[in-house]
């Protein structure tokens, strides 16, 4: 099971994934959000990690001319859709930067679901409220859905409930941002804790 660690912001964070190797590495690139990050900034962060880790953009209602902008600063493996965006935005959006694209869903009914597929994300990112503000996902209900196509699941994990929520939903990924947080500031210690449960290490 893979495992992304959200709302990069420090060279401290950098340092901690580097260490603890999780698949995926997130930084919120447009602004008005507590954890953004500005380009100059994510563009230090990529370059501090280790080649092994995935570095995912997200981006909240941009365009995809300005996204593909942001790329040539900063070189990122993925970019992360976490709006209102369209069918038609994440397919520009693939175009212009030849970049898998992933979907944030806030999971609300088993439609979302069903309507998320018609997205075309190269994955989806399955919550239950606007990311990073720590409120779970319901479980019962994605489990129930199954989605078809790769999903990470995200939304209010913490070391505490990462293991049932595996468990019980058996998505391909787990995402973290806030639970991985002490007084608003990347834990080392919780993302080890988590690291240590998913791969028993």
């Amino acid at each position: 099971m893979k495992i992304k660690f959200c709302g990069i912001r420090r060279l401290e964070d950098v340092a901690f994934c580097n260490e603890l190797q999780p698949e995926y590495l997130g930084m919120i690139l447009s602004s008005g959000f507590r954890r953004t990050i500005s380009p100059e900034t994510a563009e230090q962060l990529v370059k501090a990690k280790s080649r092994s880790i995935a570095a995912v953009g997200v981006f909240v209602n941009e365009t995809p001319e300005h996204i593909a902008q942001v790329l040539k600063q900063v070189p990122l493996d993925v970019i992360q859709l976490h709006g209102s965006e369209t069918a038609e935005i994440v397919s520009g959006v693939r175009w212009r930067t030849g970049l898998p694209v992933w979907k944030a869903v806030q999971v609300q009914t088993a439609a979302d679901i069903q309507a998320a597929r018609q997205l075309g994300a190269d994955q989806l990112i399955l919550e239950g409220k606007a990311g990073g503000m720590g409120i779970a996902a319901d479980w019962e209900l994605i489990a129930g859905a199954k989605p078809a196509q790769p999903f990470l699941l995200a939304g209010g994990l913490t070391p505490e409930n990462v293991a049932e929520a595996a468990a019980r939903v058996q998505p391909d990924g787990v995402d973290f941002s806030s639970g991985i947080e002490t007084g608003g500031v990347k834990d080392y210690a919780k993302m080890k804790r988590i690291v240590t449960i998913i791969r028993g290490v």
